[in-house]
């Protein structure tokens, strides 16, 4: 089999992977790109490879911004603000370590998206249990999580007013 035969096969893989994913399960897909992008670029900062230090931070900020942009901040509330907060942080340490070849903005933002990526693994993996923060999603809604734990980087605080109407993407229940 051809090298471009196994890349369409594996393309035709992922396709099959986003489509029948959960909302959750999208955004870990995004965290896992991220963080794939991310390290290839620190690869490339530590290889003095400029393209490639470029090209992967780049489609990291891409990654950050579609997550950004699925924020409901309607329904998500303080969560989704500090989220917001948290995305705009990575993406300006993203941006800076691209212009300066920053490895320990690179390294810090690799630990934050890994953090993030394993919390929302967590909450997947809870049977009967939503995030208290996820993509839009049509899915049935369910109960809200009560036992969310705050990050270092947010001081989300787990019962956040659900009556908060400051923003518009994202939302309290897959």
């Amino acid at each position: 089999m051809s090298l471009n035969q196994n890349q369409q096969q594996y393309n035709k893989y992922l396709e099959a992977q986003v489509k029948t994913a959960s909302p959750i399960q999208l955004v870990c897909m995004l965290y896992d790109g991220a963080i794939k992008f991310s390290n290839l670029a620190l690869m490339g900062i530590k290889e003095g490879n400029i393209e490639k230090k470029t090209v992967n931070i780049v489609k990291a900020e891409k990654i950050i911004n579609e997550l950004r942009i699925s924020l409901n901040f309607d329904k998500g509330g303080e969560i989704a603000t500090n989220l917001d907060k948290l995305y705009d942080f990575i993406y300006t340490y993203l941006m800076d370590a691209n212009t300066n070849d920053d490895i320990a903005k690179l390294e810090h933002v690799i630990k934050m998206l890994s953090a993030l990526r394993e919390s929302w693994n967590t909450i997947s993996n809870k049977p009967g249990q939503s995030p208290a923060a996820a993509p839009n999603s049509s899915a049935p809604q369910q109960q809200p999580v009560t036992n969310i734990k705050t990050s270092p980087y947010t001081s989300v605080k787990p019962n956040a007013d659900p009556a908060d109407k400051s923003g518009e993407r994202f939302d309290l229940a897959c």
